[in-house]
């Protein structure tokens, strides 16, 4: 009997001392005199999207656009304990993002170091120092001129998207010539997306849009697919930083990273070997293994196995869903405006006309106005990576720094600050009638109409996305070799409006985008 009150009297005490916990911090906000969003105990503002009823993204989104906050410049928020904040006022980023970078330079995600080298090592999540020598290293490689040597290696995966497309329009219209090919959009942009990645990162045909079940296509499509243990691992390296190091999660799944290592090695070995040179990415590991190999601190980041694997990681990551998903969702708003459609496809023909030798020129394809117009629109509406965060670092060992003039309140060391690139993309007050596609927003008279840092589809500042140009390069030259000789229509299966789906953490539809493909 007393054993069973001293356990009782236990349970009592530690739900007694968490409640009072709970008390303490979630007033953090409420005694700086900032407004903020209501926490649920032990959970904070996350209880929606531990339920998978909401993606983070959304929920900032939906923070944004509370009326209790319409003219307030941040909102307070909690990651289960942890105070964050949700800037809304526009010059605020700026002084985030880019005038004041150095005292908000890192990520608030994090990997260990110890444990997961894959993951720590990659651009996106390296820190201070690491961080700066890898972009520093990196830049040379996504250069404007850089881009136009690579450009003859994408357009061959262009060319097979057309084939392709030709395969299956004839394959599918058999059975029926009146209903057309129809088609999971994104399946096919994710086919020809994989293709350039494995080409232009890897320096290896993986032939998905020829043979569907490539090695390579199965890899890539397995790092996007959820379950239960990558969510969780996701959930801690992105909201719960501070556990890191004693949960150990990793960025990558083991068989995943395994694959990298084996397949960059080989290729460069084989690199190595012939002496072959390709103008792919390649050639940058290349080069910054042998200034590894220069490095006389055999300590030094640059030594380890996973380095150069980690930074084939990033233009994984960062050109197969972002560029798939933006090409799916531009071709679903082309079918729904098909006299946009037909504009689009008529520049697309003049350019083939007007290239020697019917092959488009990378010059050609930067120099397509609507083509441009059509894709920032699609960025605007549907910015893939929805939200950006950075991790408050006073310089000098200052434990708070001052958002002043902006907000009357202080940002604390370590305390994650978030933008929701959705909110603002979708904010009447900068995009007048956000909800409709209009590629005339982006017309070169328009553009000097634009709110200052109102457009952030590839984030602002020193940290924003390296493979910006190549980005817009891969998706603009899929979309030229989809509409050159192929049209997208809607059709039954088709969805009236795009849902998010509430699973992802980047900008994803929640239900397959069908459309008709036909062949001119």
């Amino acid at each position: 009997m007393a054993y069973s009150t001293n356990i009782l009297l236990a349970i009592v005490t530690i739900l007694t001392g968490i409640f009072i916990w709970s008390r303490r911090t979630y007033v953090y906000w409420q005694r700086r005199r900032v407004k903020f969003v209501q926490p649920t105990h032990i959970l904070g503002n996350l209880s929606r999207v531990l339920r998978l009823e909401e993606s983070f993204a959304l929920q900032l989104r939906r923070f944004y656009f509370d009326e209790r906050f319409r003219n307030e410049p941040v909102v307070g928020i909690y990651l289960f304990h942890q105070p964050a904040l949700l800037i809304r006022d526009l010059n605020l980023a700026r002084t985030v993002l880019i005038e004041d970078f150095v005292s908000f330079s890192n990520r608030f995600a994090k990997c260990d170091a110890r444990s997961d080298k894959m993951g720590a090592l990659n651009l996106f999540l390296a820190k201070q120092p690491e961080w700066r020598e890898i972009r520093t290293r990196l830049d040379p490689a996504f250069a404007g001129a850089k881009l136009k040597q690579m450009f003859s290696l994408m357009e061959e995966i262009g060319c097979d998207l057309e084939w392709y497309l030709k395969r299956l329009t004839r394959d599918l219209r058999r059975g029926d010539a009146e209903r057309g090919a129809v088609v999971s959009i994104k399946d096919v942009c994710d086919l020809y997306n994989t293709d350039m990645i494995a080409s232009i990162a890897f320096g290896l045909r993986s032939y998905s849009l020829r043979n569907t079940q490539s090695e390579i296509g199965s890899h890539c499509q397995d790092l996007f697919k959820p379950n239960v243990w990558r969510i969780i691992d996701l959930f801690v390296i992105f909201y719960l930083p501070k556990f890191v190091p004693l949960l150990r999660p990793k960025l990558f799944t083991e068989p995943h990273s395994e694959f990298l290592r084996r397949v960059i090695q080989l290729v460069i070995e084989e690199r190595e070997r012939g002496g072959d040179l390709r103008n792919d990415l390649i050639e940058l590991l290349l080069t910054l293994k042998k200034e590894a190999d220069l490095q006389q601190d055999k300590s030094h980041f640059t030594h380890h196995r996973d380095f150069l694997a980690a930074q084939a990681a990033s233009f994984e990551v960062a050109g197969i869903e972002t560029c798939s998903s933006s090409m799916s969702f531009a071709l679903y708003e082309l079918a729904r405006h098909p006299l946009m459609q037909s504009r689009l496809r008529r520049e697309i023909c003049t350019a083939f006309g007007e290239s020697p030798g019917g092959k488009l020129t990378y010059e050609a394809i930067t120099g397509m106005e609507f083509l441009d117009m059509v894709v920032k629109e699609t960025l605007r509406k549907y910015p893939i990576v929805p939200l950006l965060e950075r991790e408050c670092t006073p310089i000098n060992k200052k434990r708070f720094y001052s958002l002043r003039p902006h907000a009357e309140c202080y940002a604390r060391r370590g305390m994650p600050a978030f933008i929701s690139v959705l909110a603002i993309h979708h904010d009447p007050k900068y995009w007048p009638d956000p909800e409709r596609f209009d590629p005339e927003r982006f017309a070169p008279e328009s553009r000097s109409q634009h709110t200052p840092m109102s457009y952030l589809p590839f984030g602002a500042g020193p940290h924003n996305c390296i493979g910006m140009g190549l980005g817009l390069l891969q998706i603009k030259l899929g979309l030229t070799y989809f509409l050159h000789q192929h049209r997208v229509e809607l059709c039954e299966e088709t969805c009236d409006q795009i849902r998010f789906d509430a699973k992802f953490a980047l900008l994803a539809s929640e239900q397959r985008i069908y459309l008709k493909v036909d062949c001119l």
